[in-house]
Formats: structure tokens, sequence, C-alpha cells
């Protein structure tokens, strides 16, 4: 992670605790556990920002619990016509409560950062996994 999750790294985060992956394109594709402190580290990990070497460099080590082999996949569900709801295109997202907006703005909960879901959400995400 950049510097800006530092305090939620310092403050929130901690060994053994557990988080689904998610990446972009719509699907949550893992079950990992955080494992020791986090730490600092300038090492290239090879990854760009744009066209700019970027180093993320606060991690975190993880182990990977479960990984999907078909991940459970998430879009918009929700349309508006003529200012009303439109129930056009159930999915996955339809089974999480923290992802409120259903609608085409949905992906602003999973912009690169990371985020506190219910153990209710954790539990509906890594059992689709599971079971994938």
């Amino acid at each position: 992670m950049d510097a800006r999750y530092y305090v939620t790294l310092e403050k929130f985060l901690k060994s053994g605790d557990k988080a689904v992956v998610y990446n972009h394109g719509g699907n949550f594709v893992a079950v990992v556990e955080f494992v020791g402190n986090h730490y600092f580290s300038e090492e290239d990990l090879g990854w760009t920002k744009g066209k700019r070497r970027f180093l993320f460099p606060y991690r975190i080590n993880l182990r990977i619990i479960r990984e999907s082999k078909n991940p459970p996949h998430i879009s918009y569900s929700t349309e508006e016509t003529e200012n009303k709801a439109k129930w056009s295109r159930p999915n996955f997202i339809d089974n999480v409560v923290f992802i409120a907006d259903k609608g085409k703005t949905w992906n602003q909960y999973l912009q690169v950062s990371i985020i506190r879901i219910t153990e209710e959400d954790f539990n509906t995400i890594s059992t689709a996994i599971t079971e994938s």
C-alpha cells in the first residue's frame, strides 16, 4: 500500500486478521490471512501506476487460505429509468451489504484500498469463493 494507508495498517490491521481479495474486473479471488507486522520496503515489485514505477512501500505478508478457480463475479444490478429503479442484472453484488450502491458506480466501494466489511459479508464472499 502507499502512504495513505499507513494509519490503517498501524492502528487497525494485525497478524491473524482475515480478508477477501478483490481484483480489478469484478472478481473476489481469494481469502487470505495477514501474517506478522506491516513493514516498509523500497524493493521494486515491478508494479506501475500509469506508466510510472510505483513501490507501494507499506507491506504486510499474507497467507492464502482459499483461492478461487472460478471467482464470484460482481457488476451493477440496478439501473434507473425515468427516476425509477429497475433491477435489471441480478448477480453476486446483490448478496453483499457493504456495497450499498448496486448501480453503475458500485465499484467506488472497491477502489484501490483496504476496507472493513461485516462478518456476514466476509462469510458470504468466503463461502462463494470456497464453492467456486
